[in-house]
């Protein structure tokens, strides 16, 4: 009875690190370490700056809202009914989204932090190994852990928000015109459409933002492992590297549309706002030339701070996908400072003269 053949194998196993990877692999990961550190600190800096310009905004626009509102129910000439800010607006609309920017610039903020943490902790460990580095490495992923599960659910909770916001949109926006917006309701059919469309928009991007965060903590998970048992890193390195490069891809169309968005309202800015406004009613609404030209600044202005961001995210993805192969590429040599594994040349070493073969 004829024994089974042997199972195939279902990969190459990697080659040995040779003397010369390892001290550009170490070398690597200093620099790219270093790098990555530097851009998310001034990451976190922006984030805290756009917060904080984004409350301010949101506080000068409650504040301004009421002189619009009374400006134009002094044009409506009975058209409209009178709109009064406080029925308008709840109470709690304002210190409510005021209190989220707030919190959510904060939890960005503490995330980016945490994560320049985790990078420092690796490259301490992976360069110089000891127990205080290690206590350090583990601590810190043990803190990027429920970070890394928290990116994965906030695409869901986001694609959760539109389907708050929109009947709430429809009931402040009711009252300017109660003949045609009040018979509108939200039956079944109404619903549905909704949640379909809010499904088939967010769905790839819970998908690709959930795969990729699980490849990263696959790495994470290799690296700290590999401390206390001799597991291959490089395989969690290569299954991180394509969707880093892919997000990288994504980074770099999100900066080109936004410089394509944002570098034509700075150029019509500059033809706007030097034309003198005759009709009074647009000069009682505020829509002068010159509040259009400082409208279109603003949005130029967003968009180009939005697109410098996008730069920055998109030198982290490319500094990220070699970092991520370079701590592999040291742990698989070994403990680092220890020689690499010698790779026998064969042109190498004294002549060996030819034996010859018996005809028979």
């Amino acid at each position: 009875m004829t024994q089974p053949p042997p199972a195939a194998p279902t990969g190459s196993p990697d080659l040995p690190v040779t003397a010369a990877e390892l001290a550009a692999a170490r070398a690597g990961v200093t620099l790219r370490a270093g790098r990555i550190q530097g851009a998310l600190g001034l990451l976190a800096i922006l984030w805290v700056s756009a917060g904080l310009a984004g409350a301010w905004a949101l506080r000068w626009g409650f504040e301004a809202l009421p002189g619009r509102l009374a400006a134009l129910n002094e044009l409506s000439s009975g058209d409209l009914p009178n709109l009064d800010f406080a029925e308008l607006v709840p109470a709690w609309a304002q210190p409510t989204l005021l209190g989220l920017t707030l919190l959510g610039t904060a939890l960005a903020v503490w995330a980016v932090l945490v994560a320049r943490q985790a990078v420092g902790a690796v490259r301490d460990q992976t360069l110089s190994p000891s127990a205080a580095h290690l206590a350090a490495q583990e601590r810190s992923a043990r803190t990027v852990r429920p970070w890394i599960t928290l990116g994965q659910i906030a695409p869901i909770l986001q694609a959760l928000v539109p389907l708050l916001v929109l009947p709430l949109t429809f009931g402040l926006i009711r009252p300017l015109d109660p003949q045609t917006l009040g018979a509108m309701a939200f039956g079944p059919v109404e619903v549905g459409a909704i949640v379909l469309g809010v499904v088939v928009q967010s769905l790839p991007t819970i998908i690709l933002t959930w795969l990729i965060l699980a490849a990263i903590r696959r790495w994470l998970d290799a690296v700290v492992a590999r401390a206390h048992r001799p597991v291959p890193v490089r395989p969690a390195a290569r299954g991180v590297e394509p969707w880093l490069l892919f997000t990288l891809i994504l980074l770099i169309l999100g900066l080109a549309g936004l410089l394509l968005g944002g570098l034509p309202l700075l150029a019509v800015s500059a033809f706007v706002g030097g034309a003198p406004v005759d009709d009074p009613e647009l000069v009682s609404l505020g829509l002068t030339p010159s509040f259009l030209r400082r409208t279109l600044l603003l949005g130029a202005g967003a968009m180009l701070a939005g697109a410098a961001i996008y730069a920055l995210l998109t030198l982290l993805m490319a500094w990220s996908r070699g970092f991520a192969m370079n701590v592999a590429t040291v742990l698989d040599a070994g403990r680092p400072g220890s020689p690499a594994t010698p790779v026998h040349d064969p042109w190498r070493g004294a002549v060996q003269p030819a034996q010859g073969r018996h005809p028979h």
